[in-house]
């Protein structure tokens, strides 16, 4: 076989990308049915389907609720990692979900079997299956080594976020890492730890939005009462004037009557004083009359007096 620039081409690398294609194909189509409430086991795959889990020396045995969450097929174990830890994971899945509204998917396979990196394997695998807004899928594959935590598309801001997810991934990595010589791995506890993460970013996101809608209360308290302040600044101040002014007027009003009774008196004292005036012209009037009578009558007798005295003693004025 020639490839495009026509030199001879080798055909294994062509077969081994189109295994490699049709085995991730293939798990997907199982993990889809799984995921959905509808265990589908491949009859060349060697792993054994979402239903069944394997005892110590490998013999599969029944058991779905090992293997497959009871609330709805929530978990996908193939390598039966969780064990009789199973039913406590699911009930951490409950939890998360009636607490933060985050519904968690957990899927454990021994490969992802995908050249793809693990986050893109996982974010493709959690497309299929169509999930809601605010899921979380925690996808181990445990022969590679490879973790990946992805979130669904239109999930929340605080659960969405780059640092929510790298928080995420963090949890559940660590119980997988930190593993002493001898220990094994605790799967279970890796998805608690991440769930747990999960109510954190909730609490954290809840007392966020707690915080700022108290500012935004408090900063409509503040402008409110700055407004009311304002209105009654202006309030008394209008009345202020309004004060002013009538005591303006009630002022002028005051001047004005002071002014008329000020006439009024003087008015008063003018015509007393022109009564009294014509009074006293009066009297002088009146005794001038009087003196004017008295004058002739005293002429008229001075004659008489003169004449008595001048017959009483003829010879007098020539005496002595």
């Amino acid at each position: 076989m020639y490839g495009r620039n026509g030199r001879p081409h080798s055909t294994d690398g062509v077969m081994r990308r189109l295994a490699r294609r049709c085995a991730a194909s293939a798990l997907a189509f199982v993990l889809a049915g799984a995921l959905a409430g509808a265990p589908v086991a491949l009859a060349d795959d060697p792993s054994p389907s979402p239903t069944t889990s394997q005892t110590a020396d490998g013999a599969a045995t029944d058991d779905a609720t090992t293997a497959v969450d009871p609330n709805g097929g929530y978990i996908l174990d193939t390598q039966n990692l969780l064990g009789n830890d199973i039913a406590k994971v699911s009930d951490a899945i409950t939890r998360t979900r009636e607490q933060t509204g985050v519904q968690v998917r957990l899927i454990y396979v021994d490969s992802f079997n995908s050249t793809d990196p693990p986050d893109e394997w996982a974010r493709q695998t959690l497309r299929s299956l169509d999930p809601e807004p605010n899921t979380v899928l925690l996808a181990v594959a445990s022969n590679d080594g490879n973790l990946a935590v992805v979130v669904s598309p239109g999930s929340d801001e605080w659960l969405g976020s780059q640092k929510s997810v790298d928080a995420l991934s963090e949890a559940a990595s660590a119980p997988l890492t930190d593993v002493k010589a001898g220990e094994s791995p605790d799967w279970a506890r890796s998805a608690i730890d991440m769930m747990d993460v999960i109510a954190k970013e909730k609490d954290t996101a809840t007392s966020r939005s707690a915080v700022a809608v108290g500012l935004i209360a408090f900063g409509g308290a503040v402008a409110l009462a700055a407004v009311v302040v304002g209105v009654a600044v202006v309030v008394r101040r209008r009345r202020e004037v309004a004060a002013s002014a009538e005591a303006g007027v009630r002022d002028e009003e005051q001047v004005a009557h002071d002014n008329a009774s000020t006439d009024a008196t003087d008015a008063t004292d003018a015509t007393d004083v022109t009564e009294g005036t014509d009074a006293a012209d009066a009297d002088a009037a009146s005794a001038g009359t009087d003196a004017a009578a008295v004058a002739p009558a005293a002429d008229a007798a001075s004659p008489t007096a003169e004449t008595a005295v001048e017959g009483a003693d003829p010879h007098a004025k020539y005496k002595g």
